[in-house]
């Protein structure tokens, strides 16, 4: 029975030819930051397995599942227009002292031209809720990459996103804000791979 729960778990990622699931380092390695992305869609069933999935972290005993929520922004015509209320809301709302460049320029896509947005929201006030929504980011956007779909995770978004406009349009509860936002979908590029160095290790023995 165990075999066969996993087997049912893994087959949705295996290759359009039966190739085996891609392995976790492949993944690791593989997987980019994706800022270009086809117009067709992803389709809602597979953005439900993604989360359920990526959901599965290590969480302590304090978290429970009330610590998280997830929402899924559709629609390339809705995320330009938020995008476009993102943009303008970073522009009213510059930090001091080192205002945010991107806002201003003309040519930036908050969104991407992405299809689809996940976005992982934590419960104010709970010291963990924001690293478990960064857990399930991360298994996210490899379980993305294996499934053969590309994905960024955004940072320009959060101050609108977390802005009473921002919740209003997402539905976002107030005891939430948005600790992951991420766009995913097809891949309209090939994104080529960078070398990483190894990270210095320091030992104590």
């Amino acid at each position: 029975a165990a075999a066969a729960r996993w087997a049912s778990r893994v087959k949705s990622f295996t290759g359009p030819n039966g190739e085996p699931p891609m392995n976790i380092v492949d993944a690791i390695h593989g997987r980019r930051s994706v800022r270009e992305y086809r117009a067709d869609p992803v389709a809602s069933d597979v953005i439900e397995d993604l989360i359920w999935h990526a959901s599965l972290v290590p969480r302590p005993p304090i978290s429970d599942d009330a610590t998280w929520a997830f929402h899924v922004l559709s629609g390339r015509e809705r995320l330009a227009d938020f995008g476009a209320r993102a943009k303008q809301y970073a522009a009213d709302h510059q930090p001091p002292g080192e205002p945010w460049a991107w806002p201003l320029r003309g040519d930036f896509d908050v969104f991407w031209g992405a299809p689809l947005a996940v976005l992982i929201a934590a419960r104010r006030g709970h010291p963990e809720a924001p690293f478990d929504c960064c857990r399930a980011g991360q298994n996210f956007a490899l379980l993305a990459h294996a499934r053969g779909l590309g994905t960024c995770w955004l940072g320009s978004a959060l101050p609108w996103l977390n802005s009473a406009e921002g919740r209003e349009a997402t539905a976002l509860p107030e005891s939430y804000e948005v600790a992951v936002a991420m766009v995913v979908g097809h891949p309209a590029e090939s994104t080529p791979g960078r070398s990483a160095p190894r990270p210095v290790v320091t030992w104590r023995e």
